[in-house]
């Protein structure tokens, strides 16, 4: 046990050995005097230039302490690049015997950083380090290679991470400048940290506080941030992971570029966690408040590094879409309904990678409408498929009050601004081209009560392709006003002026409840049934009208022509003939009919029906005429065939005035009141009555001249029996007789003549 002894005593003077050097050294050595000699050595191994104006001091036992005052750090011949007024920093020393690093703190005070790229993107950070022999290089790299190589899996083995434990790292009042040429924009940043029981495995409390502002180089535009952050940042080395739980970062943004300023905004995470090996990244209750809007996010990303995937939760809470807008100092659209956009939120679930996105479903709650969706998103080329479903959308409550006409129909009361604002909308663009254009994708839409421009729609489906400018949408169905639609469509914005192209199909839609809902028109009433093709040109809604080109094949069954009514329109013709009057209260205000069917060919927006026909129980009805979308007008004329009316004496026919067509004028504009529209051809009437009259005249005196030749045959006969004498006597009876006849009979026309009135 000798050995052990005198191994006792050389280690015991060893270390007195060490204590008396450490005493030695701390007593007679001043680190200031290496000031000098630490700056060649800076300038020339790494071309460094060091400012040392304060005191260095240092201590060894039982913490390796140094504390450095007033330094700059600046490289080659440029301006400095560091200072600060003070940095500390104390290690233990027996802690290292044992491989573990335990500093007590890390203090760096008024960190001043100056950084600075210029036009050709070089910063003044990057050094110029002298260049090395090639061959040398060369040497020296393939036998680092191979060493490397050699020895790789072993020094895998043998590397451990050292234990560290450091009580205290801040830094404070760091101020960090950066001005790059490039860009245009400077960047002024004070910053402070403190990170508090730092070591692998544990969790480190972290406080940090920054103050930015950015701006162009002549410091105009500037906007503003400050933000503070508190989390528990963990690091495991072992795992090769690293974990940040209870994170609340808080901020405040301003800048006159901004709509509204100062934005106060906060974000806060449940935990973060990082696996590099297996690259992923995990956020769990992540939530960010901002402007009156509360999202909350579950987030994991995978292979981040190599090829990224990533899935995820999102979930805006309820808010108010008015206010924020206003805080936005947005101006709000004008909409009918001032309760509108007042109350919406959403929720969406994704999943994809940097080539394509699915976003399935997507959940979209807007006042009291609803949207239930699913997309995919390609993004290389971008092309998208979706599909949505909702239900319950007023679109008239986020549209523009309609200018009315005032109370007499006309226009001349409206205001100016209001005409205005019409002619506005009327030549404002509808299709927006560029971005037709851009689309490429699918879109399958189905919504049930559905509400557009008064419009009532019970359920539309819809499947639309988009490509290069061309959209199809086959087949769009509707359900609306107890009948339905189904149609064809393309629009084309491949040329300098968009093509749309409609082939319609309508069964069983009652058009007078459409008609007063979407065009405020009440004339006619019936179930619709409809085709034909129609193609328009244009992107303004009086370039659309004027340019609609077609043909349809219309009927209308048990319908009626609405504040119309034929037959009380002959009869005042026929009254106004005979210089009489009807009594209107004896008529109803409309025309039923059975059967209204025409041709429609349209040219240039103006509608002719030459083969209109309606078919009623009184009425028989022929037309054509011109209606005109683009002047809101028509020009029409009818032949009304009527059975005469027993309600009224004034309108008595006999069985030919039924067979006859009686013109009536309808001319106007759609908002004229509909009792006023139309009204008897009188001079129509007055022809029709006088070629009656004429031809009923030459009927009747052709059938007394035959009748009068038949007695004078029998006349001549009796005197030819008689004398000569009193055939004379005979002849000259016979003569008066024929004259007194001849009166009668004239007298007898007239009054005949005048029972046809």
């Amino acid at each position: 046990m000798i050995w052990i002894k005198r191994l006792s005593f050389i280690v015991a003077g060893l270390l007195a050995f060490i204590v008396a050097l450490l005493a030695y050294v701390m007593l007679f050595v001043n680190p200031n005097d290496f000031k000098d000699e630490l700056k060649s050595v800076a300038l020339e191994k790494a071309n460094v230039n060091l400012r040392l104006d304060g005191d260095i001091r240092w201590s060894f036992f039982p913490w390796l302490g140094l504390e450095l005052e007033n330094i700059g750090v600046a490289l080659g011949t440029d301006a400095e690049i560091l200072q600060f007024d003070r940095a500390e920093f104390g290690l233990a020393i027996l802690p290292l015997l044992e491989q573990k690093i335990q500093v007590n703190k890390v203090n760096l005070v008024n960190l001043k950083a100056s950084l600075n790229k210029d036009a050709q993107g070089q910063g003044n950070w990057q050094l110029d380090l002298p260049q090395t022999d090639a061959s040398t290089v060369s040497d020296t790299s393939t036998v680092a290679t191979s060493s490397a190589n050699a020895g790789s899996t072993e020094d895998s083995e043998r590397f451990t991470v050292p234990d560290i434990h450091l009580d205290e790292l801040r830094i404070e009042n760091a101020q960090v400048t950066y001005r790059d040429e490039q860009t245009k924009q400077l960047i002024n940043a004070i910053i402070n940290v403190t990170l508090n029981n730092v070591q692998w495995d544990e969790a480190w409390p972290m406080v940090m506080d920054v103050a930015l502002t950015q701006s162009d180089l002549q410091g105009g535009s500037p906007l503003k941030l400050k933000a503070k952050l508190n989390a528990n940042l963990a690091v495991f080395p072992e795992r090769e992971s690293l974990s940040l739980d209870s994170l609340v970062l808080a901020g405040e943004v301003s800048s006159e570029a901004l709509p509204a300023s100062p934005i106060e905004a906060k974000l806060s995470a449940a935990s973060i966690d990082v696996d590099l090996p297996q690259e992923n990244v995990q956020v769990e209750g992540l939530a960010l408040s901002v402007l009156g809007l509360n999202l909350d996010a579950k987030i994991q990303a995978y292979q981040v590094l190599s090829d990224p995937q990533f899935s995820g939760v999102l979930s805006l809470g309820e808010f108010n879409p008015r206010y924020l807008m206003t805080r936005l100092n947005l101006p709000l659209p004008e909409m009918s309904d001032e309760t509108a956009m007042t109350k919406a939120r959403a929720n969406i679930t994704f999943e994809g990678s940097l080539a394509s996105v699915t976003a399935q479903p997507i959940s979209i709650v807007m006042d009291d409408t609803t949207m239930e969706a699913n997309a995919v998103v390609d993004l290389s080329p971008l092309r998208w498929d979706v599909q949505v479903a909702g239900k319950n959308l007023n679109l008239d409550r986020y549209l523009p009050t309609p200018v009315e006409d005032n109370t007499t129909g006309s226009k001349e009361a409206l205001t100016s601004a209001q005409i205005e604002a019409q002619a506005t909308e009327d030549s404002g663009e509808l299709i927006p081209v560029d971005v037709i254009r851009g689309l490429n994708g699918h879109v399958g839409f189905v919504f049930e009560n559905l509400t557009v421009k008064k419009l009532k729609i019970d359920k539309i489906e819809l499947d639309s392709t988009q490509a290069n400018g061309l959209v199809k949408v086959s087949p769009l169905r509707a359900s609306l006003y107890k009948g339905s639609m189904s149609s064809k469509m393309s629009l084309d914005v491949r040329g300098k002026t968009p093509v749309i192209d409609v082939v319609p199909s309508v069964q069983g839609v009652q058009i007078q409840p459409l008609l007063v809902d979407f065009m405020d028109m009440d004339k006619i009433a019936g179930a619709t049934h409809l085709n034909g093709e129609l193609t328009a040109k244009g992107n303004r809604m009086n370039s659309l009208m004027a340019s609609l080109q077609g043909d349809l094949l219309v009927e209308i069954k048990n319908g009626a022509l609405v504040g119309t009514n034929l037959t009380k329109t002959v009869c005042q013709g026929i009254a106004a003939t005979r210089k009489e009057s009807i009594n209107e209260d004896q008529f109803g205000p409309d025309t039923p009919f059975e059967t209204m069917r025409f041709p429609a060919h349209i040219v240039n927006g103006n509608v002719s029906t030459p083969g209109l026909k309606i078919s009623s129980a009184g009425v028989q009805v022929t037309g054509n005429g011109v209606v005109s979308l683009p002047d809101s007008s028509l020009n029409y004329q009818a032949d009304v065939s009527v059975a005469g009316s027993s309600l009224d004496k004034a309108c008595r026919v006999n069985a030919k005035v039924t067979q006859l067509a009686f013109p009536i004028v309808c001319k106007g504009e759609f908002s004229d009141d509909p009792a006023g529209l139309c009204r008897p051809d009188i001079k129509g009437f007055g022809k029709i009555f006088a070629a009656l009259a004429k031809d009923e005249f030459a009927l009747k005196l052709e059938e007394e001249k035959v009748r009068l030749k038949a007695k004078a045959a029998e006349l001549k006969a009796e005197l030819d029996a008689k004398s000569k004498t009193e055939k004379a006597r005979l002849k000259a009876e016979l003569e008066a007789k024929r004259k007194i006849e001849e009166e009668k009979l004239k007298e007898k026309l007239k009054e005949k003549l005048k029972s046809l009135f």
